[in-house]
């Protein structure tokens, strides 16, 4: 097609390539914003799903098709500072009541029975008044490492909005020894 309108082959050569470089990164772009994006784990408020320094994928198509229930772990803009994401666990959605009574989670008025979330301390209650309910639209998340995590137990977070959540965080790409889904 340039062999019409560039007669000099090395220019030609050129502007080949860079037309498919261009083409690439209008594809990374694409993918990058509406499709995948690749962060890396900051913190240790998600372990042990997720280590400080693994390499996860947030995919934003999933909840473009449904929404988030218990157990999915969320990437979303903090809210004191959106450019910044934080990585969290779906544990109340809209509607649900989420009460933290003696170190104990309840929602729904029953006892959370999940290994991921022992017994939190006095300490790591937060500084949120429980019980409290859903409005439509917003999600309860918590860290799985509750010791450390700063999560919808913390003013500073407080109940996600929907319209907060990047996407689905359920794959670690690095470290290849941890390649592969996660629960």
């Amino acid at each position: 097609m340039l062999k019409k309108f560039v007669k000099n082959p090395t220019l030609r050569i050129l502007l080949e390539w860079a037309l498919v470089i261009a083409i690439a990164l209008f594809v990374f772009l694409i993918i990058e914003n509406f499709v995948f994006k690749s962060t890396r784990v900051f913190g240790t408020s998600m372990e042990a799903s997720f280590f400080e320094g693994d390499r996860v994928i947030i995919n934003r198509l999933t909840f473009r098709f449904r929404e988030p229930v218990f157990g999915d772990v969320v990437a979303f803009s903090y809210p004191a500072d959106p450019s910044q994401n934080y990585i969290k666990r779906v544990v109340g959605v809209p509607g649900d009541t989420i009460d933290i009574r003696r170190g104990l989670i309840f929602i729904n008025e029953e006892l959370l029975n999940d290994s991921r979330f022992e017994r939190i301390d006095n300490v790591f209650a937060g500084n949120v008044n429980f019980p409290q309910t859903l409005d439509d639209g917003y999600f309860f998340v918590l860290g799985d490492n509750l010791s450390v995590s700063e999560d919808s137990r913390f003013m500073s977070v407080g109940n996600i909005h929907r319209g907060s959540i990047i996407g689905h965080v359920n794959f670690i790409w690095f470290p290849f020894s941890r390649f592969g889904r996660i629960n």
